[in-house]
């Protein structure tokens, strides 16, 4: 096998006319970093443990993306600039989890808080609502998850 590169690019890549062929490549090695793969191993070692207490700190990561106002977005997932709404959030802080059971969990308890405010779904209490009481309800919903009541958004 030569060491010139030629074997590297095997697999037909599609060109989108903005970034190389290697793009896709590095976006996948950039998404396996050592550090990701430590924070899902804890969090399916605690899910085996605990699933409220897993729940509950998919909450607060999901939570703790969002917590600078100027991270936080509306009427869109994610922006290319790493602002996220809740459920971007929520889906980012769940990325590369093994059980996607924890995951449901955590977006059936922030449902659960954004239709006992009158919402229909996430998105829509994301796009209808503050910075804070978005942040209120991702309390809400940690609350929930370890069987508590969650205190009325003032």
């Amino acid at each position: 096998m030569p060491f010139d590169g030629t074997d590297f690019f095997t697999k037909k890549m599609p060109e989108t006319g903005l970034f190389p062929g290697w793009a896709e490549y590095g976006r996948n090695v950039l998404l396996k970093t050592r550090c990701r793969r430590e924070r899902t191993a804890a969090l399916h070692v605690l899910a085996r443990c605990d699933h409220a207490a897993a729940v509950a700190q998919l909450l607060q990561e999901a939570k703790t993306l969002i917590e600078d106002p100027r991270k936080w977005t509306q009427r869109r997932y994610w922006t290319f600039f790493g602002r996220r709404c809740a459920v971007g959030a929520l889906r980012a802080a769940a990325s590369g989890m093994i059980d996607p059971e924890i995951a449901w969990s955590a977006h059936r308890l922030l449902i659960q808080v954004a239709r006992s405010r009158g919402f229909g779904s996430i998105e829509e209490m994301n796009d209808r609502s503050s910075h804070r009481e978005v942040l209120r309800a991702f309390d809400g919903a940690i609350a929930l998850a370890y069987g508590a009541v969650p205190q009325a958004a003032s």
